[in-house]
């Protein structure tokens, strides 16, 4: 499960928020094999409803 995107999910949800992507993806980067992974995961939750992203700020915060 690891090695899918779902399982990869809780690394991208455990960094507290506010951070921008670019921090995001420093944060958890040695948890993906490369950053489409990465960018795949973030739309996953953004999608479900799990992330906001503030596309002017480009801030990234927890949906309520």
């Amino acid at each position: 499960m690891q090695q899918s995107i779902l399982g990869r999910l809780p690394l991208v949800l455990a960094l507290p928020p506010p951070y921008t992507i670019h921090q995001l993806y420093k944060h958890v980067e040695d948890g993906f094999p490369d950053i489409n992974e990465f960018i795949y995961a973030v739309d996953v939750l953004y999608v479900l409803g799990k992330l906001d992203v503030d596309l002017e700020s480009g801030i990234v915060r927890h949906a309520a």
